[in-house]
């Protein structure tokens, strides 16, 4: 009777061991990338983040959290930013585009561009999101900095 057990344990732990794969989790780590990023997004931040490392932000106005940009999972993108304009809020235009992974890195493309951006700053979790690109550096610093915007999942 032990020896039936012993080989049922093993048994067990080689079926176990086997249908384990390093290969699967860099599968689901893309994957969930893309899945996290396809949604609707509402702008709440703006933010810079220096060469340095240290990092600040302020928080939207009402009317400009107003702004979106949905990604969709057949690889476009619309951005809606919104404006305050004579005590009313209002769009201020819409941004259409592409957005793909290349390498595990988000590259988008406004539909008048001719080639893809690289997101320089990509950051992205089930309720917040954060996109950004090179900017001038911060005051007293030499290398590029980096602004943001934050977002919060709407749907």
């Amino acid at each position: 009777m032990k020896k039936l057990n012993l080989l049922i344990g093993i048994l067990i732990f080689g079926f176990t061991v086997l249908s384990c794969s390093s290969d699967d989790d860099n599968k689901t780590e893309e994957t969930s990338k893309q899945e996290l990023l396809v949604g609707k997004w509402k702008k709440v931040r703006i933010g810079v983040v220096c060469s340095s490392g240290t990092e600040t932000s302020e928080e939207y106005s009402a009317c400009k959290q107003n702004g979106s940009i949905t990604f969709n999972a057949d690889g476009t993108y619309v951005d809606i930013p919104y404006v305050q304009y004579n005590n009313d809020c209002i769009i201020d235009g819409q941004t259409n585009g592409t957005w793909e992974f290349v390498d595990n890195e988000l590259y988008i493309k406004e539909i008048e561009a001719t080639s893809l951006t690289k997101v320089t700053l990509f950051e992205v979790s089930k309720n917040t999101l954060k996109l950004g690109g090179d900017s001038d550096p911060c005051d007293g610093e030499d290398s590029p900095s980096i602004e943001y915007l934050g977002y919060t999942r709407i749907e």
